[in-house]
């Protein structure tokens, strides 16, 4: 369970963010990314998230739409934006 300063840390994404635009793969290891936001609608190719249900590749995401959780790999289509925030 996360502590106080966890959550206000994330809540606010005070470590940063990274956006990305295209079909750049991008792959973490745990604990480094806690959410993505698609700034497009986005089906992503790769779409992998540690402790999750498997992958989470070939599902069309709504521009807006937020995924938490532990991301340890993304690759989306070539004009397809989304930012993954950091831990």
């Amino acid at each position: 369970m996360a502590n106080i300063n966890d959550q206000f840390n994330n809540s606010f994404a005070t470590q940063g963010n990274k956006i990305v635009t295209g079909t750049t793969a991008v792959t973490a290891t745990s604990g480094t990314y806690f959410a993505v936001q698609f700034i497009t609608d986005c089906t992503p190719t790769t779409f992998t998230v540690a402790n999750g249900d498997g992958t989470y590749s070939g599902i069309e995401y709504a521009q807006g739409t937020v995924i938490y959780g532990d991301i340890t790999a993304i690759t989306a289509g070539a004009s397809e934006t989304y930012i993954l925030y950091k831990k």
